[in-house]
């Protein structure tokens, strides 16, 4: 079986994967020409086709040293920055795997974009949601 080494963690993953399967990076290597917005539409363009929902997630569990730093961290008050900097990540992550399911369908655009976490086994691990409606825009000719 063909791998390929992840970019970010190093990690050895299957040469067709999109994503390293350890850390949750895009393989992608250019990244598509998506414009992402939270509102429903895009100043000086107009949306000519809606193709749908379109969502991008990931999933993430805090290791036991990171559990020992926020909980130091967390007997002093303030932010826990360990868990502020992964949540950064995930973030970033979703919005990519949208951006990329986007471009998939044929979209040039993602209007009314949203994030959305929640905790899910028993509050072991987050999951991290970026989703809004992809379609494709065009600029208003005056």
């Amino acid at each position: 079986m063909e791998e390929k080494h992840c970019p970010k963690c190093g990690k050895k993953s299957p040469v067709d994967a999109g994503f390293c399967p350890s850390c949750g990076a895009s393989f992608k290597t250019e990244r598509a020409q998506v414009i992402v917005v939270t509102t429903p539409t895009v100043p000086g363009y107009q949306i000519v086709k809606v193709l749908g929902t379109v969502h991008g997630l990931t999933v993430r569990t805090r290791g036991i040293g990171g559990k020992i730093v926020a909980g130091i961290e967390g007997m002093f008050g303030g932010e826990v920055t360990s868990y502020s900097s992964e949540a950064e990540k995930a973030r970033r992550d979703s919005l990519e795997r949208l951006i990329e399911k986007a471009a998939k369908m044929g979209a040039n655009a993602v209007v009314g974009a949203d994030f959305e976490t929640s905790d899910i086994l028993q509050g072991t691990a987050t999951l991290f949601s970026a989703y809004g409606t992809a379609v494709v825009i065009e600029p208003i000719k005056k």
